[in-house]
Order: structure tokens, then C-alpha cells, then sequence
């Protein structure tokens, strides 16, 4: 049995202990509470101090694609989406199979030093599924379906349903569908991926209405869109637009439920926030890469009080600056009036929910799965004792002092700053 004690610990996003510690024993939690109750349990074989910090539940990053985690700083922030796209293919244009593998491989290792235990994340290549699974990351892998053209939905599928099977899970590999976005996949593809995904049990996400360009492109038909895909020759010659939005096309395709993990939404109406929160369905909200295109008031508010599941994703590091969870919550922390509850729960608890794992991981708690981190603490402001305890911590654990020191996946140690 391996203790793991520190001056602070967060179970829950509601429950904050001071002196608090975890033991697990093989790769579950056996017990958590004050480190006066666990340090008398039999069979203590290693206690980790982490002194001050944090205990937490590992955080969940429920949005990346780390096979362009090598693009970091090689793509210029523009608000123009398809000249993001462009710079992406242009990039990427040389590499051969070892550039996405070690792009993979980094991304894995940074998002471990950062405290994050799983990862959704999206395989364009399908490098993602034998390289992560030799990650100690837990991980859902969604394979990224694109083709706009309704003919080619049958030779898509047929393919998809060929491949899926030879994936080799484990108990930290999943695997999941993504249909990439209304621009990019036909009605037909969209309905024909979500039933075999459904008749799989496989997870389900798609990026959606993410951009006012993308709005335009379904409801008009006009705009920068039908050019770009002109260009790289995927826009059916017969194609017209749905003339709707994107919530609103998906739903009428009946593709949206609680399965699903829609991501970004960043322009939406209060008649599809009400048809998300009908349907059950997550989102994906990715503060970094929102702010990398000049996207500005994101929904979210709008989202958690209508009471839809609202999860963190970092994007990836072609459109972000970090793959830390935990730093987007720093930023909205300094920018969206939320509270450091909902911020802890937005990185964990409905992480877990949004991606099918609620029952195992997102919460410090015996049974579940020991996927820990310990965010090492600033020392006290100077008028902490005007301040309550805990929101002392919280305005520690979000200040930019505040550093990912431990993480452990499954009751093995992945990340040890003091080693």
C-alpha cells in the first residue's frame, strides 16, 4: 500500500481537507481522509510527502489532438479558420510517420508533467492508437472521420468497420468515433458513423459550431468556406446548404445525445443551449484555443446554469500554448466569474461524465481508479488571515505560482518533481 499525503486535499470538488492523504493499493483507492486516520492503516509499504500542496483528482483533458503537439509556435493566430487549416496541412506537408509518432509522444509526456491522468483525444493519422497505448495515460482515442461527399459515405464505413475491431483496448485505452464537423462529414456519414457507434458502444464527439464562418456555411451556403473547400477539392459539385444552424442540422439527424461530446460551441442560441440540454449531450469548452482564434464570450455561463455537463479540453498545441489542464483553469479563473468549485469540477468530475467514465475516475474516492496529481503551492499572501482557509488555498491553486508535482494513473507513478 502507497500513501500519498500533502498539507492540503480536494476529493471532491466541494470537499477540501487540510493535512489530507490517499492510500491506494494496487491500482485503486483504498481509503482517503486526515493523515492522522490513514498513517495507522496495516501494510503501509511507501509514504509520498508532497508537503505543500494539493492532493487532487487527476485532471481530465477531454479535447487535444497531440499529434500536432511539434506545430507549438510554427502556427500564427488568426481568426480566419481556414488559413489556420491551410497553415496546419502546410506544416505538416513533409512529415513522415516518425514526426506524428514523436509528436504524439510529447504530447503524452506534457500533459502527464501537468497533472492531466486522462486524455480524449482525436487520431487523424491512427498513429494515436499503438503510440498512446504504450502511454501510461489513461485515454480515449476517437477516430476522426471526414468526407463531405455523400458518396462516399458506404466505402468510409465499410473501412471504419474493418479497422475498429483490429484496435487492441485495454483497461487505459478506449476508443470512440469523431465525425470531425458539419463542413467536413455528410448528413449520410454523420448518421451512418453515430449508429455504429451506437450499436458499438463507442463514444461519440465532433467539433460544432465553433466558428461564425461555419454558421454562415450551413445556413447560407456562402462565406469563406465553400472556397476553401473548392480548393482542396471536397465540396460536392451538388452541394446546398442545410440552411439551418449546426446544433440544429445535427439534432434534426437525430446523431445528438448523452453520449455525445460536442466541442467548442462557441456560437450558439438560447434555443440550442435548450436542445443540448434536452439531449443529454456534453461540451468540450477549450479556453486557450478560444482565445488563440479571437473567439470572446464563450457560452459557458449560459451552459452550466442551464445545467449541461461542461468539460475542459486544451486543443492542441497548434492552437494553444499548453496542453495543462490546470493552466486553462488559471486563465478562467482570472477572466470568467466562475467559482473555483465549478472550475475543479469543469477538469474533473465532469471530465469523467463527458467522456463515459464517471463511475472510475474524477474523484478521490475508495473503489476508484488511483489516478492522483499534487499541485505544489506558492506559500501564503501576505493577507491570508483576512481571507478564509480555503479560499486562501483556491486563490493559490489558481495563481500562476502554482505548479503539477505529482501524477499517478492506475496506482503507478508517472510524474515525481521530487525525483
Amino acid at each position: 500500500m502507497i500513501i500519498i499525503r500533502a498539507k492540503y486535499l480536494i476529493s471532491t470538488p466541494e470537499r477540501c481537507i487540510e493535512n489530507g492523504a490517499v492510500a491506494v493499493e494496487g491500482a485503486k483507492i483504498y481509503r482517503v481522509g486526515l493523515w492522522g486516520e490513514l498513517e495507522a492503516l496495516p501494510g503501509i509499504e511507501k509514504i509520498i510527502d508532497l508537503g505543500n500542496a494539493v492532493i487532487m483528482p487527476g485532471l481530465i483533458n477531454t479535447h487535444t489532438h497531440l499529434d500536432l503537439t511539434n506545430l507549438h509556435n510554427r502556427i500564427k493566430p488568426t481568426s480566419n479558420f481556414t488559413h489556420w487549416v491551410f497553415q496546419v496541412i502546410g506544416a505538416r506537408m513533409r512529415w513522415k510517420d516518425e514526426d506524428y509518432v514523436s509528436s504524439i509522444e510529447k504530447g503524452a509526456k506534457l500533459s502527464i508533467e501537468a497533472g492531466v491522468t486522462t486524455v480524449a483525444d482525436i487520431s487523424n493519422t491512427g498513429h494515436a492508437f499503438s503510440v498512446l497505448k504504450k502511454s501510461p495515460l489513461r485515454k480515449v482515442v476517437y477516430k476522426e472521420i471526414i468526407g463531405l461527399k455523400p458518396e462516399q459515405a458506404a466505402d468510409i464505413m465499410k473501412k471504419l468497420k474493418e479497422e475498429i475491431p483490429q484496435i487492441k483496448t485495454d483497461e487505459l485505452l478506449s476508443v470512440g468515433l469523431s465525425p470531425h464537423a458539419p463542413y467536413s462529414v455528410s448528413r449520410e456519414l454523420y448518421q451512418a458513423a453515430c449508429g455504429f457507434a451506437g450499436e458499438s458502444r463507442l463514444p461519440v464527439c465532433t467539433h460544432l459550431a465553433e466558428t461564425l464562418d461555419e454558421v454562415e456555411f450551413l445556413t447560407k451556403g456562402t462565406g469563406i468556406f465553400p472556397a476553401f473547400l473548392r480548393q482542396i477539392r471536397a465540396l460536392p459539385d451538388a452541394w446546398k446548404p442545410p440552411e439551418t444552424t449546426p446544433i440544429r442540422y445535427l439534432n434534426e439527424m437525430g446523431v445528438i445525445n448523452n453520449r455525445t461530446l460536442l466541442i467548442h460551441c462557441n456560437y450558439v442560441s438560447d434555443e440550442e443551449v435548450a436542445i443540448i440540454q434536452s439531449s443529454g449531450a456534453n461540451v468540450a469548452f477549450c479556453p486557450g484555443s478560444h482565445r488563440f482564434f479571437g473567439h470572446t464570450n464563450h457560452p459557458v455561463r449560459r451552459y452550466l446554469d442551464a445545467g449541461i455537463n461542461v468539460a475542459i479540453g486544451t486543443d492542441s498545441l497548434a492552437s494553444n500554448d499548453s496542453l495543462s489542464v490546470l493552466d486553462e483553469l488559471k486563465y478562467l479563473s482570472a477572466n470568467h466569474t466562475l467559482s473555483p468549485q465549478t472550475l475543479i469540477s469543469m477538469a474533473t468530475v465532469n471530465g469523467a461524465k463527458a467522456i463515459g467514465f464517471e463511475s472510475k475516475v474524477g474523484q478521490l474516492r475508495e473503489g476508484f481508479e488511483a489516478d492522483i496529481c499534487g499541485v505544489g503551492l506558492p506559500e501564503h499572501h501576505a493577507n491570508a488571515r483576512t481571507m478564509s482557509e480555503n479560499g486562501d488555498i483556491y486563490q493559490r491553486l489558481f495563481s500562476q505560482a502554482s505548479k503539477n508535482v505529482f501524477t499517478m494513473v492506475a496506482g503507478v507513478v508517472c510524474y515525481n518533481a521530487a525525483i
